[in-house]
């Protein structure tokens, strides 16, 4: 154990996660148990979660699951304490009764045994205290704050249906070591609709998402992140300071036609990011000119690409609305459409001016198209 009035990492991950404990596992493990929740709890990058439970797997005090998570639809990572791990935590918190701590109360610093820490705020507040002091000091007096989650600027969340495998690699790329990421597809393949999806999971994250267009300015971007960067916390300066802000996501969403200035700002960004994550959704399509990395970010990981495709033939029929949809009518549909998630809600919504107006086809193949899914087995 470290020095008097400190604790290891393992150490109050190990208290944490011992809140958690259960004879039995739940259907719905808490969100306090992913990757995320031990992060934000304890105060460590979610890339450094699964370094820190490393050895706590290993001892066998902790064992990693993959379940499902209060308040998310799908199936996450998610780590429990063991009967082992449970016996070692409290083995440590005997420990931490007797050990002395700065603490902040009353809005003084003080050194106080953690015996009058519990008997100040009881057992439980108490190993939530001491499982997430920061810089040596436990903090008895406030709760730590909520996340700050600025989305004003985002859709509104539409109905979603599949992309199991693009959220779980979204999921991976927010515990790698990787620094930004680019969602590639063509106009109306969905990649806003699963970013903005996947934001809704970030409860736990601060995040910022930012349309683009052929007027966004670097100026005014910058601006965002500074002036989001400031609420997050009051020493936040300038850009810099922004991106190194731990357990922050920043989502950029159309990157296509944007001027020289924003290439450079992005290009920039690249080289710049530090602890916060970047996600870009972006057209296939986008000029060579626009591009704001090379291979070389791709090759070192700093970036790493997503390709977004159509739906399954599962989801798009779903979202096409029609489950008893003629079989050679359906496969005519996707044939044509390449299951694009902006076409099929369309023809769902028997959207003609939306189809004329957003897609390729001609008035023949939209009517045919709105023809076909209609029709029934």
């Amino acid at each position: 154990m470290p020095e008097s009035g400190q604790l290891s990492v393992n150490d109050r991950v190990l208290l944490h996660l011992s809140r958690f404990a259960t004879d039995i596992q739940p259907e719905e493990q808490p969100a306090e148990s992913t990757q995320a929740g031990i992060a934000f709890a304890v105060g460590i990058s979610r890339t450094h979660v699964p370094r820190a439970v490393k050895g706590l797997i290993k001892d066998g005090l902790v064992e990693e699951l993959t379940a499902r998570v209060k308040g998310h639809e799908r199936r996450m990572n998610v780590y429990a304490i063991t009967a082992e791990g449970l016996k070692n935590a409290e083995v440590l918190w005997r420990t931490v009764l007797d050990d002395v701590f700065s603490v902040i109360t009353d809005g003084n610093v003080v050194r106080m045994m953690g015996k009058d820490i519990e008997s100040k705020v009881g057992k439980k507040k108490a190993v939530v205290a001491v499982s997430q002091m920061r810089d040596g000091v436990v903090q008895v007096d406030e709760n730590r704050r909520m996340p700050v989650r600025d989305l004003k600027d985002a859709p509104t969340p539409e109905t979603f249906y599949g992309r199991e495998a693009e959220l779980a690699a979204i999921d991976e790329f927010m515990d790698s070591d990787a620094k930004v990421l680019v969602m590639l597809g063509n106009r109306g393949s969905g990649t806003t609709a699963l970013a903005r999806k996947f934001v809704e999971g970030l409860e736990d994250q601060d995040t910022l998402w930012i349309p683009l267009s052929e007027a966004s300015t670097a100026k005014h971007i910058e601006s965002k992140l500074v002036d989001f960067g400031r609420n997050v916390r009051k020493n936040v300066e300038g850009l810099q300071d922004v991106l190194k802000l731990e357990n922050a996501t920043f989502v950029f969403d159309d990157y296509f036609s944007v001027n020289d200035e924003v290439v450079e700002f992005f290009t920039a960004l690249v080289d710049s990011v530090d602890d916060a994550k970047v996600i870009v959704t972006a057209r296939q399509e986008t000029p060579a000119y626009n591009w704001f990395y090379q291979k070389k970010h791709t090759d070192s990981g700093i970036v790493r690409e997503l390709k977004i495709k159509g739906l399954d033939q599962v989801s798009a029929k779903r979202l096409l609305g029609n489950e008893l949809i003629e079989k050679d009518a359906f496969r005519r549909i996707i044939m044509m459409t390449h299951s694009q998630p902006m076409v099929l809600r369309m023809l769902k919504e028997g959207d003609f001016n939306g189809l004329k107006k957003n897609t390729p086809f001609t008035t023949e193949e939209i009517r045919y198209l709105l023809f076909l899914k209609d029709k029934t087995q």
